[in-house]
């Protein structure tokens, strides 16, 4: 199978079994913390976009620091959920390969989004956050890590998804035109994540 069938298996996943996944990613926990750290760097009210939003569990958090917030995903399920646990934010259904983003941005979330992206997408998308950011605006990232980049498919209860996981230097070859201010590791579970922060240049 290629990797846009890949793809297109797991966005498929992130349809069917929305509510499912919804409940997990809420029983997670807010990212309260890693909020607010990204706020500390930026102006009151900023103008923000959450790349891979889901079911809006984070936009809860984020809501609370800014009212100008856009949350895109690309499962129609998890926006409608999103829309109905905040109402008071603004949701659109859409692909980040092929999303025209917003420009003056001042922050860009993707907690977990851009796990499923392989290196030339992750490259691209990269490049177009860091064109959508305001000089100094920041993007917040977390990915799967591994020692070399790898991808991996996986099957539970929820459906089949492929992810590919990057290693601290992946990161930095691939942040180009940003200063790296975070660039370590988590453990949640038996899973070690990237935790990222760039900072356009």
């Amino acid at each position: 199978m290629n990797e846009v069938s890949k793809l297109k298996e797991t966005i498929n996943t992130y349809k069917d079994s929305a509510e499912a996944l919804a409940r997990k990613f809420d029983s997670m926990g807010v990212r309260e913390g890693d909020v607010r750290e990204v706020f500390e760097l930026l102006p009151q009210n900023p103008d923000v976009l959450e790349i891979g939003c889901g079911n809006g569990r984070d936009a809860s958090e984020i809501l609370k620091h800014t009212s100008s917030y856009l949350g895109i995903d690309v499962s129609p399920q998890l926006i409608a959920l999103a829309r109905e646990k905040n109402p008071q934010g603004t949701f659109e259904i859409a692909d980040v390969e092929q999303y025209a983003f917003p420009h003056n941005l001042d922050a860009i979330f993707a907690f977990a989004s851009l796990i499923h992206l392989p290196k030339e997408s992750f490259q691209r998308v990269l490049d177009a956050c860091r064109e959508a950011l305001k000089p100094g605006g920041v993007l917040r990232l977390s990915m799967k890590r591994a020692d070399i980049y790898t991808e991996t498919t996986k099957e539970d209860e929820f459906g089949t998804r492929t992810y590919y996981l990057y290693s601290e230097k992946d990161i930095e070859e691939a942040a180009k035109g940003y200063r790296i201010l975070k660039n370590g590791t988590q453990i949640v579970g038996k899973q070690v994540w990237l935790e990222v922060l760039l900072q356009k240049i």
